[in-house]
């Protein structure tokens, strides 16, 4: 017996597997070919919107029910209660110079600005593990792991899901059922002991104009166990119908339907939003860390200019050719500025990278690095993403590409179908039913052979007339709603009218301040150079040098920043008039979405 029992054990537990992979499998692929579809209909084009397997995911049983929570140690970790020895200060080690030495003090805890790609960040042992982001591959990289993007992908699936389950109800609906009854009647009858068994089918189709159609089957048998005879056995087949006439009746019946196909154009809509939005967010911050690169080497070359200009200072200031006795401390004071921003620098850095990675999906322990700002040549191509036009055909390209006011356009029609059905509600009940029941002949055991004779026919109208407050106040309340939808759209018209403009006049000002700021690097430069050798000459004190050296530090870092925000705000006016594309490569596209006529071309949304 066990040697029977273990196998099929086994197989049964396999077979239920199996079914609930090819199941969820089965799911996906039509949920998938729906959201393809929609994709096309809503855009013209499909991004992958694939949520992946769900295998192995759940865990197990008895921590997903489990009432006790997962426990924590109470106590401190070893390794927390051993202080740190010998702690060094950065700098501390910086040596002061020799009154009798006739040369510059040597700086044995000068920062390197050959460790890592970018300067101190990264130990040597750690190079060849570094992975260089181009934008394009942080940008492809957040389609595949962005944990945001993902939940987006989720909730695009879930609509689709809820569509796939209102179209199943929109066709035949089978339903089986079978209930066995065991009597003993003692010695009331001539039945000693019986089994009834009664079973019915069953299949009822909506109707898209209201009402509903049925069909079923039963099939009742009596059966004594004791002599294994049938003491009886008879059919049953019921066709029925039931149709409004007038409350319920027409494109009305049909509302679950329309706006659940409408509820995944809206998702497919958002999602596709989103997924701009989000590329942007992360080109944003890719921008932010190059500049916070930048900042690091920037002030690694102030850091430089500095140490050059103390050891200047000290060494003047020992041969007795100081203007001051104040320009060697000052230095000094100034050098270890430039070493305290020089730190606070990376540490900036450090923690932008770890919410990138975080932003993007990406382990926070990955060894990762941007690629310089003034050698990016993927980021200096999005020139090409700003077009020639002018303010009013931005604006009305917005107006015709934004997916929110696509959405906020089908939403106002969706109100005016709420005001008609609303209006619908309020009709008396007026239904027409009807059906047809065929009996089979209860003396022959044939309980599928239906007499004609024994068909019963069955008609009738119901008119049901009662208060209709509420449907006289929720007709009343949809006109409200539509006058307010319509004044929402309106508002986001006008909103979205305003984005456009302001986000020409961000690229516009953006453009000027990185001019500016280009030419503020320029003459700080010269200044700087200018500062250093009037000291040189003994004709000044070193604090023009050092109010020269933080005035360029600052351009350099404000020349970065500029050239960042120029870069966004190209990206945020292709978002705000809809025409962004990105592709799941995290490449731009560029499509003409003018006319040669300078008009709106076709409407794919945006």
């Amino acid at each position: 017996m066990r040697r029977t029992v273990l196998p099929l054990f086994v197989f049964a537990a396999l077979l239920i597997t199996g079914c609930r992979t090819w199941l969820i499998d089965r799911t996906d692929r039509d949920i998938y070919r729906l959201i393809d579809n929609r994709q096309r209909d809503a855009l013209g084009s499909t991004t992958d919107a694939h949520i992946g397997s769900e295998t192995g995911r759940l865990g197990r049983d008895d921590r997903i029910y489990g009432f006790n929570p997962r426990p924590v140690d109470p106590g401190i970790p070893e390794a927390f209660r051993q202080p740190r020895q010998n702690i060094e200060l950065p700098g501390e080690d910086m040596s002061e110079a020799s009154a009798d030495d006739g040369e510059p003090a040597a700086d044995d805890g000068e920062p390197s600005a050959e460790v890592g790609m970018s300067p101190g960040i990264f130990n040597e042992d750690e190079l060849d593990r570094v992975l260089i982001f181009s934008l394009s591959d942080a940008l492809a990289y957040a389609m595949q792991h962005a944990r945001d993007l993902q939940d987006a992908k989720e909730d695009l699936y879930l609509a689709a899901l809820d569509l796939s389950l209102e179209r199943h109800l929109w066709t035949p609906q089978f339903t089986a059922g079978v209930q066995a009854d065991y009597q003993d009647f003692g010695e009331t009858t001539n039945l000693d002991r019986a089994m009834s068994t009664v079973s019915e089918a069953a299949v009822t189709q909506r109707l898209p104009l209201g009402g509903q159609l049925s069909a079923r089957i039963i099939h009742t048998l009596m059966r004594e166990i004791s002599d294994h005879v049938s003491k009886g056995e008879n059919g049953q087949m019921i066709l029925a119908a039931q149709i409004p006439l007038l409350r319920g009746a027409g494109r009305v019946a049909y509302e679950s339907r329309y706006q659940a196909e409408r509820e995944l154009i809206y998702a497919v809509r958002w999602y596709e939003r989103f997924r701009r939005s989000f590329m942007v967010e992360v080109a944003t911050d890719y921008f932010s860390l190059q500049g916070a690169r930048a900042a690091i080497a920037n002030t690694f070359k102030s850091y430089q200019n500095r140490k050059q200009d103390w050891e200047r200072a000290e060494f003047t200031d020992r041969v007795g050719r100081s203007k001051t006795i104040f320009d060697a401390p000052r230095a000094k004071s100034n050098l270890r500025q430039a070493e305290a921003d020089l730190v606070r620098a990376k540490g900036r850095y450090q923690l932008a990278l770890d919410r990138f990675k975080i932003l993007i999906g990406m382990p926070v322990d990955a060894l990762l690095d941007v690629v310089e700002q003034d050698k990016d040549e993927e980021s200096k191509a999005l020139d090409a993403l700003l077009p020639e036009i002018d303010r009013e055909t931005a604006v009305q390209v917005a107006v015709q590409y934004r997916l929110v006011l696509l959405n906020s356009a089908d939403q106002v029609d969706d109100t005016r179908r709420g005001v008609v059905i609303a209006k619908n509600r309020i009709l008396p009940d007026l239904d027409l039913t009807g059906s047809a029941t065929l009996d089979s002949d209860p003396s022959q055991l044939r309980p599928l052979t239906y007499r004609k004779e024994r068909t019963t026919w069955q008609g009738g109208i119901q008119l049901r007339i009662d208060d209709r407050k509420s449907e006289r106040n929720a007709y009343r309340s949809a006109l409200v709603s539509l006058r307010h939808a319509e004044r929402n759209h309106e508002l986001l018209v006008d909103t979205v009218r305003a984005d456009v403009r302001e986000a020409l006049r961000q690229i516009a000002q953006q453009e000027d301040l990185r001019k500016i700021q280009e030419l503020n690097v320029q003459e700080n430069e010269f200044r700087a150079e200018a500062a250093r050798a009037q000291f040189r000459l003994g004709k000044t004190t070193n604090q023009d040098v050092v109010d020269a050296e933080n005035d360029l530090l600052s351009a350099r870092n404000q020349f970065a920043a500029a050239v960042a925000d120029y870069r966004v705000a190209i990206l945020e006016f292709r978002r705000d008039t809809g025409t962004l594309r990105v592709t799941d490569q995290g490449r731009w596209e560029t499509p003409d979405v003018l006319d040669d006529a300078g008009g709106p071309g076709h409407r794919s949304g945006g």
